[in-house]
């Protein structure tokens, strides 16, 4: 529709709502309109319009429910995807929606419940199996996530994501062999994908298969240059392979690229940590900080590596700052307590030895 035209459209319609107000179908007609343009507050004040004289509308509930899941609002979400379900109309879709509604805000027995009545009117629906494998993976129960993954890819083997989320449970059970075999199954269907060439070279390294590790991360940043976490996984994998210096210069060249991201400032700063280079360590997490002052972590490495320093009054220092952030933090308490008592002690011992 041309967008002269489709202004026209919606011009006609809002004028046919406020002059015959009772009329579904014109509201529905626009808040498709304007779905369709991404205007979704727009689109929720036309439905909600429309529920104030029509209370059961399906579509203006359910489109309502996938319109605040669009938007991380998911317990607006489930509210609309219920309302649809008291209407009384038997629909997967309303319980495999209002399944991943419930999922997202960590309410596993709803979920699953939601889920297996989607499973019962459509059992042969692979995405129902995929997300119930995604719930189980969220609890970290692997095992029965790779139960649901292997239907759902018996179900639909055409599907890539069927392949993923089969090779990523996989990997966190240890079984890197077969994550790689379903990986490049996926790969098969997108070769230049560098997301899936990310997951198949973290599973490569995680092998031991370091040759074919650092060939798939050589095509991916051939692919993407400037793929952040693709260098950040690299280095991790250089580290691995005992390349220390190849490590380092990966990591500066993500801090090059994306200067405003902390997390390659950190990695390099744990792996200088390692290394015993406490200067340079402690420079990168203080650049960290600047960037992310708000995140206790990063004080509370920086503190870790003023104590390997001998340093206790900057550690004393950091941690407090860690404690001002997290203030629930009881095992950080115990280690700022620890710290401050060790500090007392040397300092004790340095005054009776000035005495004497």
């Amino acid at each position: 529709m041309q967008k002269d035209n489709k202004k026209q459209v919606v011009e006609d319609l809002i004028k046919k709502i406020v002059e015959n107000p009772n009329i579904s179908d014109n509201y529905l007609k626009l808040a498709s309109i304007y779905m369709s343009d991404n205007e979704y507050d727009l689109a929720i004040s036309v439905y909600e319009s429309l529920i104030n004289i029509e209370k059961s509308n399906f579509l203006a509930l359910m489109n309502l429910g996938n319109i605040y899941f669009y938007k991380n609002e998911f317990q607006k979400a489930v509210n609309y995807y219920s309302r649809t379900i008291t209407l009384g109309i038997e629909n997967n879709t309303i319980y495999y929606n209002l399944g991943n509604a419930l999922a997202e805000l960590g309410e596993f027995k709803q979920a699953m419940s939601n889920y297996i009545k989607a499973l019962n009117l459509e059992p042969n629906n692979d995405k129902i199996y995929a997300a119930i494998g995604l719930l189980y993976q969220d609890q970290l129960n692997y095992e029965e996530a790779i139960k649901y993954y292997i239907k759902a890819l018996d179900l639909n083997n055409s599907d890539e994501s069927n392949y993923i989320n089969l090779s990523l449970a996989l990997m966190q059970t240890g079984e890197n062999s077969k994550a790689i075999e379903y990986f490049n199954q996926a790969l098969k269907m997108s070769p230049d994908n560098v997301k899936y060439l990310l997951f198949i070279a973290n599973a490569y390294s995680a092998n031991k298969e370091y040759n074919n590790a650092n060939k798939t991360f050589e095509k991916i940043l051939e692919l993407e240059p400037n793929y952040y976490q693709a260098y950040l996984c690299y280095a991790i994998s250089k580290f691995e392979q005992t390349l220390i210096q190849d490590s380092i210069e990966l990591y500066n060249k993500a801090i090059n690229l994306f200067p405003e991201i902390t997390n390659a400032y950190v990695l390099l700063a744990n792996l200088y940590f390692s290394e015993k280079k406490y200067e340079n360590a402690c420079e990168l997490y203080i650049k960290a900080i600047q960037l992310e002052p708000s995140e206790p972590s990063i004080y509370t490495l920086l503190g870790n590596t003023y104590v390997m320093m001998k340093d206790l009054r900057s550690a004393i220092s950091i941690y407090k700052q860690a404690l001002d952030i997290d203030t629930n933090n009881d095992e950080l308490k115990l280690i700022y307590i620890e710290i401050v008592q060790e500090f007392i002690k040397n300092k004790k011992e340095q005054e009776n030895t000035n005495v004497a």
